[in-house]
């Protein structure tokens, strides 16, 4: 279990300053593998302690930097914005209606996405992108008067919903009957980098003892 390493990280050190980074990364099958070093502040250099951590049935994952980051940038959550995809039903907005104000509702719709995704999630991803292209034309497609206008997670599309009505757009709200692809994934990230999956195992790997 991961929970156990983490313990071990919280409990196992003297140090304060513990850093950490994945140094290594091996995809097989539906198991990514990676390596987690740790360091400290005055020894970034020397290994301290190395983790393997295997992450099954992974669904997506994006490794960005060989960077180290503290303690508090490591985590395994089941309740973050990269999540949504895999856990949250889906809804389809539908919008009716003329556009009076499209530089005022389209800042609005996207302060509040930001606000809701943590800025994590581009602005833009779930609009309707029959023509617009992932959302780069947004005032096009409400001079359309009528139609999709987002395929989203529920909780955004309902925010969209509140924005739209409330400058004057009939709104309607379709529930997708899908099911979401990964329930009971979790997310692990490590600073900027993350792996979803279902599972995590971690192992603590003794000096030498490599074989990915």
């Amino acid at each position: 279990m991961i929970e156990k390493m983490m313990q071990a990280i919280d409990y196992g050190y003297s140090e304060t300053d513990i850093y950490l980074q994945f140094t290594s990364f091996h995809q097989q099958a539906d198991c990514v593998r990676l390596t987690c070093s740790l360091y400290t502040e005055d020894e970034e250099e020397k290994v301290m302690d190395q983790w393997l951590i295997e992450c099954w049935n992974f669904q997506e994952y994006r490794l960005d930097s060989l960077d180290s980051y503290d303690r508090e940038e490591f985590e395994v959550t089941d309740d973050h914005p990269y999540l949504w995809d895999y856990q949250k039903p889906f809804t389809e907005l539908y919008f009716r209606g003329e556009m009076t104000d499209a530089k005022a509702l389209i800042g609005d719709l996207y302060l509040e996405h930001n606000r809701l995704t943590n800025r994590l999630i581009p602005f833009g991803r779930y609009l309707n992108d029959e023509e617009t292209g992932y959302g780069s034309n947004l005032e096009w497609l409400l001079t359309r008067k009528e139609g999709l206008f987002s395929t989203a997670p529920a909780l955004l599309n309902e925010a969209y919903h509140a924005l739209l009505s409330q400058y004057g757009f009939a709104t309607s709200l379709l529930t997708r009957k899908a099911e979401p692809p990964c329930k009971e994934c979790r997310l692990l990230r490590l600073g900027k980098s993350f792996v979803i999956a279902e599972k995590f195992d971690a192992i603590r790997i003794e000096a030498g003892n490599w074989f990915l």
